[in-house]
């Protein structure tokens, strides 16, 4: 090719790269005649290859503009796709069509216009523009063909898997992917001619951030134009490499929480406690426990609020335990929530009936679990201390029969007779002079048999007179024991014995004088009980 040819190549190549409309390589075929393509180098190729991606498959086309909207779309007419396809839209290429457009042979010519002079199976021999070579020997922008698919190698395992350029099929569209290279045969463009690589990785040294050191990724972490691999301060911190202990990530401040040599800002584990920063509750505080009592997601080791309660644990006085109120019955400065014994009676709270009120001795009269000195029912029965007439004997019905406000099961002196029950004949109803007629301890007001005969009194014809044969001779309901008279008429106090035999008393026989003194007698021991009485 004539100079003239090579510098108009190399400008349209050069404005691919600006993604010129799409005129570029529009340049005249003249030189070609001889056979051999126009020269090109892999980098010109690579330049055309990447604007491929995102065209769509176009069984029999040839043409993209690179840049446009329009990407053009293949649609399936059949399960097996292409030929069995249709095409829509201005754009787009197939396998053979597009590496023949990348290549630029026969000659050069626009990316826009239609060209189409090979087949995949073209590039499994060698030709007028291509040579077959081994895989092993493939490099950037060799063809890898089988009869029936070709594609651009870029980098990879010419054996195994390689990142291509190809326009794959009508569903896949043109792409940019990692493929096996398994099946296909290698071929490389005619009249290639390399750029200067001193590194020899595949990029020019013209565009090689690192051209004396391999690095084909050209990975330059920084950006600064100086590619990582001798870059002497690949995260640009202003910390050289050799002294830095992130070396790929920036952090001027160096810190370094466990002194593990990784600085922070790269380290997975900042606290070194075996649990990786990502999953770690406090990143920056050893705690392989990861122990969270508040569960808010932050660690114990670095919750300046352990118990969630919303007082810091500076100043929180039971900080493990929840305690708003941070309440202090004994004023020990530890929390009741939180103490063993918090009304300080030295009873353990956990066994404490009376937690907030001291109570050494544990006084629980009805058995109920509260304590006495605590409870605001000490008897159980229902009814409240400050209302209970005895808040310590259980009575729930208040009975109270002397009205004196103490209610009768802790009455001592039920009756209210000023005799207490335990020396009171009757403690159940008044009697000051505590009158016991026949002498068996129950006072006559309270006893159901004043004459001790054994007859109750409500059945006794002589309830004041002992008589346990219930004498009545003239059925009058008073006992002969009680009676005035001795049989029938109230008025007659004859007195005749039985049988008729002598009388006693005034010498006459009729014993008058005898029957008016017992009368007398036994009338006024009568009404003697009834005063007493």
């Amino acid at each position: 090719m004539s100079g003239q040819g090579s510098s108009v190549l190399t400008r349209v190549l050069l404005g691919a790269t600006r993604l010129l409309p799409v005129a570029m390589l529009a340049i005249s075929a003249a030189g070609n005649a001889g056979g051999a393509p126009a020269a090109m180098t892999r980098e010109s190729i690579l330049t055309i290859a990447k604007t491929i991606p995102n065209f769509s498959y176009w069984w029999g086309g040839s043409k993209w503009s690179p840049g446009a909207t329009d990407k053009g779309v293949c649609t399936p007419t059949g399960s097996s796709g292409c030929p069995s396809c249709t095409h829509s839209g201005a754009w787009g290429a197939d396998c053979s069509g597009f590496v023949g457009k990348a290549w630029q042979i026969p000659s050069p010519i626009a990316l826009t216009t239609a060209s189409h002079p090979y087949v995949a199976d073209s590039f499994t021999s060698s030709g007028p523009y291509w040579k077959v070579i081994s895989r092993s020997d493939a490099k950037l922008m060799d063809a890898f063909s089988s009869s029936h698919h070709t594609w651009l190698f870029e980098k990879g395992d010419p054996w195994g898997y390689a990142w291509a350029y190809e326009c794959k099929g009508c569903v896949y569209k043109c792409i940019h992917d990692d493929r096996s290279t398994s099946g296909y045969t290698a071929a490389v463009r005619s009249n290639l001619t390399d750029a200067v690589d001193t590194d020899g990785d595949g990029v020019p040294d013209s565009k090689d951030n690192c051209d004396k050191t391999d690095n084909a990724d050209q990975k330059d972490l920084d950006g600064d134009g100086i590619g990582d691999v001798c870059d002497p301060d690949i995260d640009g911190d202003g910390v050289l490499n050799t002294k830095d202990n992130c070396d790929t990530v920036k952090n001027v401040d160096q810190k370094d929480t466990d002194k593990d040599g990784k600085g922070d800002a790269c380290d997975t584990d900042d606290d070194n406690d075996g649990i990786l920063d990502t999953k770690d509750n406090c990143p920056l505080v050893a705690n392989k426990t990861q122990a969270d009592l508040d569960k808010d997601g932050k660690g114990d080791a670095c919750d300046d609020d352990i118990d969630a309660d919303g007082i810091l644990n500076a100043k929180d006085n039971c900080p493990l335990v929840k305690n708003p109120d941070q309440k202090d019955t004994d004023g020990d400065g530890k929390g009741d929530a939180c103490q063993l014994d918090d009304d300080a009676d030295g009873v353990p709270d956990a066994t404490d009936n009376c937690k907030t009120v001291k109570n050494p001795d544990q006084s629980d009269i009805d058995g109920d679990g509260i304590g006495d000195d605590c409870d605001p029912d000490i008897d159980g029965d229902g009814v409240l201390n400050a209302k209970d007439d005895c808040p310590e004997a259980k009575n729930p019905d208040q009975l109270d029969s002397d009205k004196d406000g103490k209610g009768d099961v802790c009455d001592e002196d039920l009756d209210g007779d000023t005799i207490t029950n335990d020396v009171d004949d009757c403690p159940s109803a008044a009697n000051t002079d505590q009158l016991d007629t026949d002498g068996d301890g129950k006072g006559d007001v309270c006893d159901d048999d004043l004459d001790g005969d054994g007859i109750v009194n409500t059945k006794d014809n002589c309830a004041d007179v002992s008589n346990p044969d219930q004498a009545d001779t003239d059925k009058d309901g008073i006992g002969d024991a009680c009676e005035v008279g001795d049989g029938g008429d109230p008025g007659d106090f004859s007195g005749t014995t039985a049988g008729g035999g002598c009388a006693t008393g005034n010498g006459n026989g009729d014993g008058r004088t005898g029957a008016w003194l017992g009368v007398g007698i036994a009338l006024a021991l009568w009404i003697g009980r009834r005063r007493r009485r």
